[in-house]
């Protein structure tokens, strides 16, 4: 079943906010302050600006696969993702199968 206009455009808003982290995850000073580091909440919601603490080992194994995204804990769309590890403060969801075409076409580390 084809994505609903409702669920592009979620699934859009999530990749912008993995772009971000994208974009902030080349920085070289990231690496060596910290175990920890910032990263942006990769929610559905355009006007969520939280962030959360990961070790930068955790943020690469969610990017392993361009359908998980990481999310503050209770941030999750059950009409689009689910669930699939908690954390503390934190945790990955991945998207439908409805929507991992396109969310492999927005992955930043995508080829397409």
């Amino acid at each position: 079943m084809a994505p609903t206009p409702r669920e592009e455009r979620l699934g859009a808003n999530e990749a912008l906010w993995r772009s971000a982290n994208e974009r902030i995850e080349h920085w070289e000073e990231r690496h060596a302050q910290t175990e920890t580091e910032l990263y942006y909440c990769e929610c559905d919601d355009l006007n969520c600006h939280e962030k959360l603490k990961l070790r930068h080992a955790d943020y690469e194994r969610v990017r392993a696969d361009p359908c998980y995204f990481v999310i503050v804990q209770g941030h999750e769309d059950p009409t689009i993702e689910t669930v699939i590890e908690k954390q503390e403060g934190w945790a990955i969801v991945e998207k439908e199968p409805e929507l991992e075409q396109e969310e492999r076409r927005l992955d930043p580390r995508s080829d397409s």
